[in-house]
């Protein structure tokens, strides 16, 4: 049995393919629902519905729990479920950003903690109403000792949506996700556009800039990154997703909290620590802060 934490797009695109595999599990969300069906159409078009139980609160305190809230909730989901959850029950967090898994392992020493970050999309069309737009490949791996004898998961999630691996090296691949993230979304996000416009020259120039600012810091924590080849892959990510919306873009659309601090904000902590001198990823992290703040100014004013 699985235990899934959110019933957002990627939480429900796990649900489906675990359910269409034969395992059992469930959908937790913050509050109560009486909505037990899950609609799923995949990548061809099938559209199939899976009876799928929802809950409020972990049932079992054992099988695995997939956390798929993004990152700003994480700390305050597992803390709601912090009662149900057993001793040494695994928890994988599946999010944009870093730094969740530094909490949770203060919040569960006991507890395998293992990372992981997910290339697929998914569109969530109405409540457990998913339509799965893009097929991408998803890394998991331990954050502490406790979660490395636990790679078979990976497998068991592999048979569900294809292309899912193992990586000991996870912290690797967070980076490059991270890297991804915070060439992407902040400028998509100020400047209200879709991905594909990160391809024209101007905005190439900013996205130059954001990397040539961060290899110090990349290089300084050993993690292989060739800045070339890092250019090369973001913009490979930019092409592959030109007609979509950022995550960040979104959120600012919509008015709600982004992942700014786990994005960005992360880069900037680990860059401190390190004496340093990141000004355009710090200036694009602060304009994000500013919408923000506007954001919620106008909703308290409504």
């Amino acid at each position: 049995m699985w235990q899934i934490i959110g019933a957002g797009a990627i939480g429900c695109l796990w649900a489906a393919n675990l359910l269409r595999t034969g395992h059992k599990i469930q959908l937790i969300s913050r509050k109560n629902s009486t909505l037990k069906t899950l609609y799923y159409q995949d990548l061809q078009g099938k559209k199939v519905i899976y009876d799928c139980p929802h809950s409020i609160k972990i049932t079992d305190s054992s099988s695995p729990i997939l956390v798929c809230v993004k990152a700003p909730q994480v700390k305050d989901a597992l803390l709601q479920q912090r009662k149900y959850i057993g001793s040494q029950q695994v928890i994988i967090l599946m999010h944009n950003g870093m730094g969740c898994a530094e909490q949770v392992a203060k919040l569960f020493p006991n507890n395998p903690i293992i990372c992981a970050t997910t290339a697929n999309a998914c569109l969530l069309t109405g409540p457990l109403n998913i339509q799965q737009t893009g097929l991408g490949i998803t890394y998991l791996g331990p954050f502490n000792e406790l979660a490395k004898p636990f790679s078979h998961l990976a497998s068991t999630l592999n048979k569900a949506v294809a292309n899912c691996h193992w990586r000991v090296d996870i912290k690797q691949k967070l980076w490059l996700k991270l890297m991804i993230n915070i060439a992407i979304n902040p400028l998509t996000a100020i400047f209200k556009v879709k991905n594909g416009e990160l391809a024209k020259p101007s905005f190439q120039m900013h996205i130059k800039s954001v990397v040539a600012e961060a290899m110090p810091l990349l290089n300084k924590l050993n993690l292989g990154f060739n800045q070339t080849e890092l250019i090369t892959i973001i913009n490979n990510v930019i092409i592959a997703t030109a007609t979509n919306h950022s995550s960040m873009n979104r959120d600012i659309h919509f008015q709600r909290t982004t992942e700014n601090d786990y994005i960005s904000g992360y880069l900037l902590k680990k860059a401190s620590q390190y004496k340093i001198v990141t000004p355009l990823i710090s200036s694009l992290h602060e304009q994000i802060k500013a919408l923000e703040n506007h954001s919620l100014t106008q909703l308290n004013n409504d």
